[in-house]
């Protein structure tokens, strides 16, 4: 039987890690946060080591990260110095055949240089004079509303009795000036959207 290096404890020869279930969830967040950071994993190791220590790493665990954490700062000098040695490699032989194919004159391109691009064709907009009559449609439907008060009024005090069409007529006017209001905001907006990306 195997033992985590964190805690002691027995666990199966298979596991990788060699930590127990309950450590991994302790040690697993800042090994995965190591390899996603872009400063030294020791250093980052020792700043985090009080942290470390009250979410329960023992100093087996800690020797354990640390461990980890030169192997990872290792890797990562070798894969940059590998980059280095290959970019190096790769200036040199543009050097070399820029050496052997004969001087000629290149024409001058300004790296930063104006293109003029082509104009896209505008966009074609209807014209057509939409919410012209939303003013006028929302003063009737308020004028009808106000009549239909009034009649309202003379109906209960000539006859004490109210019409239920009446009243519906009342609410759908009523209604029908705010939902006209509505439409002519949205008409508004639609309009100074057409001027701003025409």
């Amino acid at each position: 039987m195997a033992y985590c290096y964190n805690c002691g404890i027995e666990i199966p020869d298979g596991d990788k890690m060699k930590l127990c279930e309950r450590c991994k969830k302790i040690l697993l967040p800042f090994i995965k946060f190591m390899d996603a950071s872009t400063s030294s994993a020791v250093r980052r190791l020792v700043s985090n080591e009080r942290n470390l220590r009250n979410a329960g790493v023992t100093d087996s665990g800690m020797e354990y990260l640390l461990r980890l954490c030169e192997l990872h700062d290792q890797k990562r000098i070798r894969d940059r110095e590998e980059r280095e040695a290959a970019r190096a490699a790769q200036i040199q032989m543009q050097q070399e055949n820029r050496n052997e194919i004969p001087a000629q004159a290149e024409p001058v391109i300004e790296k930063f240089a104006d293109v003029e691009i082509p104009p896209d064709e505008p966009l074609c907009y209807c014209e057509k004079p939409y919410g012209k009559g939303l003013t006028i449609a929302q003063i009737l439907f308020i004028l009808c509303g106000v009549g239909l008060a009034a009649w309202f009024a003379v109906q209960l005090i000539l006859n004490d009795t109210l019409e239920i069409g009446s009243i519906i007529g009342a609410v759908s006017s009523v209604l029908g000036a705010c939902l006209v209001g509505v439409i002519k905001k949205l008409h508004h907006d639609l309009h100074e959207l057409k001027k701003r990306f025409k």
